[in-house]
């Protein structure tokens, strides 16, 4: 029984997302060859494809059969682009608006309640927003049943005592595919657990880091299938610099390498050069015999790190990580024109740059610091989402059941939908394509550190404070850092401590 579960649960990473949102499967600007049936399958594929819908859109959750009276669930959400990770108004056609609010729909009739948000700041004001939310949680007001909190800042509301244990709510399951088993294992602290993320979150999907590679100059320099390198382990950083390090080519004849030329690699040292940190599975903490985080950094598999990192960026004949100095910006225009094999980017960079380029793109995880690290790594930025509940929510089972349901009926609908759109349709029909970002989703890598990062003296800011200055004695950096971040992280797990008693 629990093998045939495991083959259907296998087989459903690749439901065409399609099959779920017909509606929005109709706004497709893909048109068949003439002909063709798009609807058509051969006899061989028929059983394995009914399968694949059968796992993924009807794949059971926990959660009993509830009944919450028709209740009003408000969730507080960051004002840029969060909100429609929550609520979507009416059916647009566009498939991950109508997944979303297909979703809230079925969420509403099996708990009998209805899902609304409130809107608070964007990332630049959110600090207005953390300040309101603890003036209404001091209040008691149950204002707000769940709060979908940015992820830069909101922890901090977590060491004043503002949210509940998740550890101690019913129908969560921490188990689930649908929640991020890094954030259920490593914020884990003194029995605590304030923060959920996962599906649940689709700004955890477009913040998402990686490479995606132009198929049209890969065909052109005759690199091999980077699908296999990653399978086989190889997709290393030494790989992609003796790769994209044999990528240069001075188009417009200056003398320079500016955006007019022909590049290996396109990056930038800002954020995007952050996600190394994830993509080396870098920690920076170990736990005491109370599991209380402690500081605890490998500097010398670190000071190696950034080293191959800044090779990559500044020593790289290949790599082009500047414009005029702005070690923040990414030369997108020159992946798109087909002009360079590789650029580094984020989900929703992807969708709103790559969207419309001729040429077919796939995407990669950020590289292995070397072939003995066991497992890929995948940044999320910090624009991701963390779902809690407020210790004066109204009613704490009803806003861990809503939690679980959106989790899971994201899971089923909104995520093959949304990745579907970041890959123009191709989410749904290339096994090796959905294989990739699968792999790239199922290796997030939250920890600790990354998220709590601004509480406790920005320890995982190492890669973006290096490169932006290009600078790679990490060994330096670090010892003007040490003491600062030990003595704000100590702090920090003494209100967690706190907590606790």
């Amino acid at each position: 029984m629990m093998t045939k579960k495991l083959i259907s649960l296998l087989l459903a990473l690749l439901l065409p997302a399609g099959a779920l949102l017909s509606c929005s499967e109709n706004n497709s600007d893909e048109t068949p060859a003439a002909g063709s049936d798009p609807t058509a399958v051969s006899s061989e594929e028929t059983p394995g494809e009914t399968e694949t819908e059968i796992a993924r859109a009807n794949y059971p959750d926990s959660l009993p059969e509830l009944d919450f009276g028709g209740a009003d669930v408000i969730v507080h959400s960051r004002g840029d682009d969060s909100p429609t990770e929550v609520v979507a108004e009416e059916m647009t056609g566009e498939a991950v608006n109508d997944a979303i609010y297909e979703r809230n729909a079925l969420v509403g009739q099996k708990l009998n309640v209805k899902v609304g948000v409130f809107i608070g700041e964007g990332w630049e004001r959110y600090d207005t927003s953390v300040n309101a939310i603890r003036s209404s949680i001091m209040a008691s007001d149950g204002s707000f049943d769940i709060i979908a909190g940015w992820s830069a800042r909101i922890p901090s509301l977590s060491l004043e005592g503002l949210f509940l244990n998740l550890n101690e709510m019913n129908y969560l399951d921490f188990d689930a595919m649908w929640w991020n088993q890094s954030v259920v294992s490593d914020l884990q602290v003194g029995g605590q657990l304030h923060f959920l993320t996962g599906d649940i979150a689709r700004s955890m999907l477009s913040a998402m880091y990686c490479y995606a590679f132009n198929q049209r100059v890969a065909e052109d320099n005759q690199v091999e299938d980077l699908y296999a390198v990653v399978k086989e382990h190889r997709w290393t950083l030494d790989y992609v610099y003796d790769l994209t390090s044999k990528i240069y080519s001075d188009l417009n004849g200056d003398g320079n390498a500016d955006d007019g030329d022909y590049f290996g690699l396109v990056t930038n040292g800002g954020n995007d050069a952050d996600a190394y940190m994830q993509g080396g599975r870098v920690s920076m903490l170990s736990r005491d015999e109370e599991g209380y985080p402690v500081l605890d950094v490998d500097e010398e598999y670190l000071a190696s790190l950034v080293e191959k990192v800044y090779a990559l960026l500044w020593e790289n004949p290949g790599g082009h990580p500047t414009k005029d100095n702005n070690a923040w910006y990414t030369d997108y225009p020159a992946f798109v024109e087909d002009r360079a094999l590789f650029a580094t980017a984020v989900m929703s960079g992807i969708i709103g740059t790559f969207a419309d380029m001729e040429s077919d793109y796939g995407l990669l995880p950020y590289p292995l610091y070397d072939e003995n690290q066991q497992s890929y790594g995948t940044r999320v930025q910090d624009a991701v989402s963390l779902w809690s509940i407020p210790i004066d929510a109204k009613n704490p089972d009803m806003s861990a059941a809503v939690m679980e349901a959106l989790a899971a009926q994201s899971w089923r609908t909104v995520t093959p939908a949304y990745f579907d759109v970041a890959l123009k349709h191709r989410y749904s029909r290339d096994v090796q394509t959905a294989e990739m970002v699968d792999l790239i989703k199922d290796n997030i890598y939250i920890n600790f550190e990354c998220l709590y990062n601004e509480s406790i003296g920005n320890p995982w800011f190492v890669m973006r404070n290096l490169m932006t200055n290009k600078n790679s004695n990490f060994a330096s950096y670090w010892a003007s850092q040490r003491k600062i971040i030990g003595k704000q992280l100590e702090k920090a797990v003494d209100k967690i401590r706190a907590l606790g008693n």
